[in-house]
């Protein structure tokens, strides 16, 4: 930028950088306790993974697309065999959401690494499309602030998209408040972000760079409140079977196993991504993955997406296990999974038990893995599947992610 329009640029982005501003509370780091929804279902593991393709604007297979497709009345037996429930399209495969207060208003929301919009559902869309959900009504705000001018709009490979306009109010989570936080409203929204009764909004913690609000991106809730924090870090203790928690500031050492091991962030893309190039299979040695896509750490992504080379050196090891005609990848309930080891940066290996490569049942018999196909796609996705064998330190200050075993 040169001369007196670029001067002009950079003053706007000073002012709005600075308006948002933690307000100072009795300690510098804080807990969210996630909690179980209200409508606890058997996760759907065929529309988790058409999300993950969406999020990233990867193609979606039209059979996976017909499987996604499924008539609502249709139900499959809980893996454990106890009842039965729906098997919706439109479920989002969240478990566990973490609330959230913006202007005074509680909101249920998903907390992703893997993006950076605050984005909220709201009394400014139709009223058929809010059924179900809990809203924020910015006029029921005493601190809510317009952005004039300013816009947001996230779109997915399969068209779907959620629009709207920004303004700033008080967000506090955990009892951290950020003043000034861009909250992004949504007033125009597709079918399948409706139906995901569960959510009511999404609290994006990748960085700031892939917000995606013009004329002027803004920043996260985290880049606001780091400043403030006793340390400049988000932990995430994502447990199996249970609900586990975020934490701001502080790394709590009962949670975990050993030291931390720290990796190496390349943000230049917006995204907490590391560099993941080997993997063992059960007892198996360890072997090179040569054409290795980096890893994202995705919070928000409930599956593992890896290269096709590490997905088929595991599941050639699970008897049964084979790709359907959708390219999503099946095995027989009944098999034994070995444990899966992935390193993560150049020295830290982790390890994924068998169990949670389960990730859900597709009916009687048949199950469907917790790693899937990133279809040869450039970029490697580990999402909760691998949260939930590791401790993860998000570290803002130094650029990088830290793992180690639950406690």
């Amino acid at each position: 930028m040169h001369g007196l329009f670029g001067s002009l640029l950079q003053l706007l982005f000073l002012f709005s950088s600075v308006s948002a501003a933690p307000t100072k509370t009795g300690g510098k780091s804080f807990k969210i306790q996630r909690r179980a929804t209200a409508r606890p279902r058997s996760r759907n593991g065929v529309a988790a993974l058409g999300k993950a393709y969406r999020k990233y604007g990867w193609e979606v297979a039209p059979g996976l697309t017909d499987k996604i497709r499924i008539p609502q009345n249709n139900s499959i037996k809980h893996a454990e065999g106890e009842g039965t429930v729906i098997a919706t399209p439109e479920e989002s495969d969240a478990s566990f959401l973490s609330p959230i207060e913006v202007g005074g208003q509680t909101l249920m929301m998903n907390f992703d690494t893997g993006s950076s919009d605050l984005w909220v559902f709201n009394t400014e869309l139709p009223a058929q499309q809010i059924r179900g959900h809990s809203v924020y009504d910015p006029k029921k705000s005493g601190t809510f602030k317009p952005i004039d001018g300013a816009r947001w709009k996230i779109t997915y490979g399969d068209s779907s998209a959620a629009a709207g306009i920004v303004g700033t109010d008080t967000v506090d989570i955990g009892g951290a408040e950020v003043e000034g936080q861009a909250v992004e409203l949504a007033t125009q929204i597709t079918d399948s972000f409706a139906k995901d009764v569960d959510s009511d909004g999404l609290v994006g913690l990748g960085f700031g760079s892939i917000n995606t609000v013009k004329p002027q991106k803004q920043k996260t809730f985290f880049e606001n409140v780091m400043p403030s924090l006793d340390k400049p870090v988000f932990t995430a203790n994502l447990r199996h079977h249970t609900v586990g928690s975020y934490e701001f500031g502080r790394i709590d050492a009962t949670q975990f196993q050993g030291p931390v091991a720290y990796v190496p962030v390349d943000s230049s893309q917006g995204f907490w991504q590391i560099e993941s190039n080997s993997f063992a299979v059960g007892n198996g040695p360890t072997q090179t993955n040569p054409n290795a896509s980096p890893a994202i750490i995705d919070s928000g992504t409930s599956l593992m997406l890896a290269d096709d080379a590490v997905v088929r050196s595991y599941w050639r090891q699970v008897e049964g296990a084979q790709m359907d005609e959708s390219g999503t990848i099946t095995f027989p309930c009944a098999a034994e999974l070995p444990d899966f080891h992935i390193a993560l940066g150049p020295s830290y290996r982790a390890t994924v038990p068998g169990e949670l490569m389960n990730f859900s049942r597709l009916g009687r018999n048949t199950c469907m893995g917790g790693m899937q196909s990133n279809q040869g796609q450039t970029l490697q996705i580990y999402g909760d599947v691998l949260f939930k064998s590791q401790f993860v330190v998000f570290d803002g200050g130094n650029k990088a992610v830290g793992f180690a075993p639950h406690a």
